[in-house]
C-alpha cells in the first residue's frame, strides 16, 4: 500500500500537468480570438473599401447606412432581418450574405435598368 504522502505528491504532479494543459490551451484561445478580431478587421475594411469604390453611384445616406452596419457587426451584433440585434456567438452565414448582397447594389440596379 502506497503512502498517503506519495499519493499526495503524484496528485500533485498530476495537478501541475493538469494546469499547464489549461495554461497552454488558454493562450491557444487567446491567440485564436486575437486572429478572428484581426480578421473581422479586414473583411470590414475590404468591405468599406470596395463599398467606397461604387460611392458615386450610391447616395451618401445608403453608405452611412452601411458603415453602420458594419460597425454593428464587428461589435459582433447581428445585422440580418433573422436576428438583428441580437449578440452574435460567431459569423452568420445570413449577416455575411446580406453585407455581399449591400456592397454590390449598382450590379443588381444595372440588371434591374437593363
Amino acid at each position: 500500500m502506497q503512502s498517503i504522502y506519495k499519493l499526495a505528491r503524484d496528485m500533485e504532479a498530476k495537478l501541475h500537468a493538469l494546469l499547464f494543459e489549461v495554461k497552454e490551451l488558454k493562450n491557444k484561445a487567446q491567440n485564436l480570438d486575437e486572429e478572428n478580431a484581426r480578421l473581422r478587421k479586414e473583411l470590414a475594411d475590404i468591405y468599406r473599401e470596395g463599398f467606397a469604390g461604387d460611392a458615386g453611384s450610391v447616395d451618401v445616406t445608403t453608405h452611412k447606412g452601411f458603415i453602420n452596419l458594419l460597425g454593428l457587426y464587428d461589435q459582433d451584433f447581428h445585422i440580418c432581418n433573422l436576428y438583428f440585434g441580437r449578440k452574435r456567438a460567431g459569423d452568420c452565414l445570413f449577416c455575411l450574405a446580406f453585407l455581399k448582397k449591400e456592397q454590390e447594389p449598382a450590379a443588381g440596379q444595372e440588371i434591374r435598368g437593363g
